[in-house]
């Protein structure tokens, strides 16, 4: 790496390092699982919270093309976006929390504000907005990342990135499994979301110290007209590779919606009747899995083409939802929580270079944003339905009809989807 990469690398750790801690702090799959269980979500709301991930992240993108158009100011752009959308909504769960109603023994009735039904749909609403602020950022953002680093280190850097992310998250996980052990008094919720949004205000001023080639040269408009932007996406789904790979991530996506019910599963007398605080801290081995494999897949996919690490995730995920059907306890609980973590390092590391890789044309981020849209639509019912599925019929027979279309998934990776580096290079790439 020239120094200036190496400069760039060092920041870039340091911020998703402090992002990853905060976001662990407060994880969907875990603490606000546990928080929603505690006042009686079911099954449906639990599942709908995978569904407003889901939605929210993907769905959103296509507004980063009319948001973020100057590339010599994007960088500062994405921080402000950063600073005055996405992390307020912490605050804002924060200040849901101090209304909850007393978990300690023998609180007074309506000690609180809310009751225990509107206390979960605020805490819902205040992630959707999250996750929704997220989802417009996403595709720019990463679009912006890949500009930064060349093509022949991205993996690593961003393997890189990632582990340090997710070992930090393994620490916030920890921390907010000790906390919730140590307290069941609905304050300490108020103080992990204020904490999550402390952190990630410092984390994301972090990477304005990266250094941005695009600041030095002359300013233009990245915006396109709606007929371009349209173009651009016909352009990208004529390409049959890139097809085969996007069915492949939505059979991949839909087989393993299940994350929130590992919490489910394991607190349930099913799964071993963990505490809460338990699963929390069991799903570090969630963010430790992520980070290491991270590590992996970046340099893997660097010196061998980012298929690979399709193939290792959706083999992974077949191997977790065994778990699941199998295995109960602490143990099956850090085994399935570490499968998950696998899954959400292919997610990032090898699932955004396929997409940066099999780009044919001019405009990444309208290729990673068709890309996104696509996955949006077709899997953001995936866990609302697994919700129903849990519901009506219990979590073995969602376990088995997951781990079905799994398999599935590893098939069509192995069989249609070919590594784009053995395709000749294309412009957008």
């Amino acid at each position: 790496m020239q120094t200036r990469d190496l400069r760039n690398t060092a920041f870039n750790v340091a911020g998703e390092l402090l992002w990853g801690f905060q976001a662990n702090l407060v994880a969907s799959a875990t603490v606000l699982t546990v928080f929603l269980r505690e006042y009686g979500a079911n099954a449906r709301m639990i599942g709908a919270i995978a569904a407003i991930e889901t939605a929210a992240f993907l769905l959103p993108q296509g507004l980063a093309v009319y948001l973020f158009r100057s590339p010599r100011r994007r960088k500062a752009h994405l921080v402000a976006f950063h600073l005055l959308t996405v992390i307020p909504f912490l605050f804002l769960m924060a200040g849901v929390a101090a209304l909850a109603p007393g978990l300690e023994a023998g609180a007074p009735s309506g000690q609180r504000a809310l009751s225990p039904e509107l206390l979960c749909w605020a805490l819902l609403a205040g992630w959707a907005g999250h996750v929704i602020s997220c989802g417009v950022v996403l595709a720019a953002w990463n679009d912006w990342w890949a500009s930064v680093f060349d093509r022949s280190i991205r993996g690593t850097v961003m393997g890189a990135s990632m582990a340090a992310s997710a070992l930090a998250g393994t620490g916030g996980a920890l921390v907010a499994g000790w906390l919730l052990r140590t307290s069941q008094h609905p304050r300490v919720y108020v103080v992990l979301y204020a904490l999550a949004g402390a952190l990630a205000a410092v984390s994301i001023c972090v990477f304005l110290c990266i250094r941005d080639p695009a600041e030095q040269g002359p300013d233009s408009d990245l915006g396109m007209s709606l007929p371009s932007l349209l173009a651009r996406f016909r352009e990208s789904l004529r390409n049959a590779n890139f097809r085969a790979f996007l069915i492949g991530r939505i059979l991949a996506a839909a087989g393993f919606c299940i994350v929130p019910f590992i919490a489910v599963r394991f607190t349930s007398a099913s799964g071993g009747g963990l505490s809460g605080g338990t699963v929390v801290s069991c799903g570090a081995g969630m963010t430790a899995a992520m980070a290491a494999s991270s590590l992996v897949l970046g340099r893997l996919g660097d010196r061998h083409g980012h298929r690979t690490g399709m193939l290792i995730g959706a083999g992974t995920q077949v191997a977790a939802l065994l778990v699941l059907l199998l295995c109960r306890g602490w143990v099956g609980c850090v085994l399935a929580y570490a499968g998950a973590g696998v899954c959400m390092g292919v997610g990032w590391v090898s699932h955004y270079n396929m997409l940066f890789e099999t780009c044919p044309h001019d405009s990444r981020l309208a290729h990673i944003t068709v890309g996104n849209l696509i996955l949006g639509l077709t899997t953001a019912a995936a866990p609302l339905l697994a919700g129903a599925v849990a519901e009506r019929w219990g979590l073995n027979v969602l376990f088995t009809v997951c781990l079905a279309v799994s398999v599935g998934a590893l098939l069509w990776f192995l069989m249609r989807v070919r590594d784009p580096r053995s395709i000749p290079v294309r412009a957008g790439s």
